[in-house]
């Protein structure tokens, strides 16, 4: 298990407490690119470019930002092992 994969597990076990750092983080281990909006960090998956969404630029995030880091990188696995099993998209 990989730092990234680490961090995908304490997440999913709490999302109360993460940062934008932390999320960025996760974000990137899994292949999201991350840049500075106006006012959000936007997050677009380099190969799923449908997988987008925003964090806040705040030190402690509501645990919404999260549980859709979460349900984004699952959707990234599902569509990865899907591909590698031959089924396509």
């Amino acid at each position: 298990m990989d730092a990234g994969d680490k961090l995908l597990d304490r997440i999913r076990r709490t999302p109360f407490g993460w940062s934008q750092d932390d999320l960025r983080r996760l974000y990137e281990a899994y292949s999201f690119e991350v840049r500075q909006g106006a006012r959000h960090l936007v997050v677009r998956h380099h190969e799923q470019r449908d997988l987008v969404t925003t964090v806040a630029r705040h030190d402690e995030l509501p645990p919404a930002y999260a549980r859709t880091a979460v349900r984004l990188i699952e959707e990234v696995i599902r569509r990865q092992r899907m591909m590698s099993e031959g089924g396509g998209m």
